[in-house]
């Protein structure tokens, strides 16, 4: 049985992609006189602010210098960052199912206060694990492991569901089984690990309805 659905957030439940890059690819401009293409800097998503900076700063001050920048102009930038279509509804009918719901995020606790409670999506959650809670992070299990924890459920009754390759990993790694955001994701060769490809939110639905009717 499916008892637990676990998301990430940046590229699963919100489009957040455009300002994420925009405003790195302009702090990265400002303060180091870096041009760096969008492309080139995928990688990011999906992993901590903190250790995204540290591949540019020589100091720990700089990298904090950076991550200040940063974090100011993805403030700015959300006011443009949407919920992707189908999240409501795909949350509302978790919900009806019974099922607990958690949230598990490379961003930390005010990035996630500041970038997603305005949404009013966290009535939808019992727990919400943001890398300020954990001393590992994602492709680690970890977070995902603290997750379960929270919810009191076993890694085998859950799914996690994110839209990167270190989202994969860490399912993979925490024992859940792991469904692909398919409009959030950038492709990658390790994605045909998913055990679910979900092109729709509601797929999600019919997944678990599906499982737990066989069980």
């Amino acid at each position: 049985m499916i008892k637990a659905v676990l998301f990430d957030i940046d590229g699963t439940l919100l489009d957040t992609e455009k300002q994420v890059i925009a405003g790195l690819q302009e702090t990265l401009r400002e303060q180091k006189g870096l041009q760096v293409a969008a492309e080139d800097l995928f990688y990011t998503l999906g992993i901590p602010g903190k250790q995204v900076v540290a591949d540019f700063a020589d100091s720990d001050s700089e990298s904090d210098q950076l991550l200040q920048s940063w974090e100011s102009k993805m403030k700015t930038n959300f006011k443009d960052v949407q919920i992707f279509p189908g999240i409501v509804d795909l949350l509302e009918g978790l919900r009806e199912k019974g099922l607990l719901l958690a949230i598990v995020t490379s961003k930390n606790k005010s990035e996630f206060v500041d970038e997603v409670t305005p949404f009013g999506l966290n009535s939808y959650f019992q727990a919400v694990i943001t890398a300020s809670d954990t001393l590992k992070h994602k492709p680690n299990p970890e977070p995902i492991l603290k997750g379960l924890d929270e919810l009191q459920v076993l890694a085998e009754q859950a799914i996690y569901v994110g839209d990167a390759v270190y989202d994969l990993r860490s399912g993979k790694a925490s024992g859940t089984k792991f469904a692909l955001a398919t409009w959030g994701a950038k492709f990658h060769s390790e994605f045909e690990q998913a055990d679910y490809q979900l092109q729709h939110p509601q797929d999600l639905l019919q997944i678990i309805t599906k499982e737990n009717s066989s069980n």
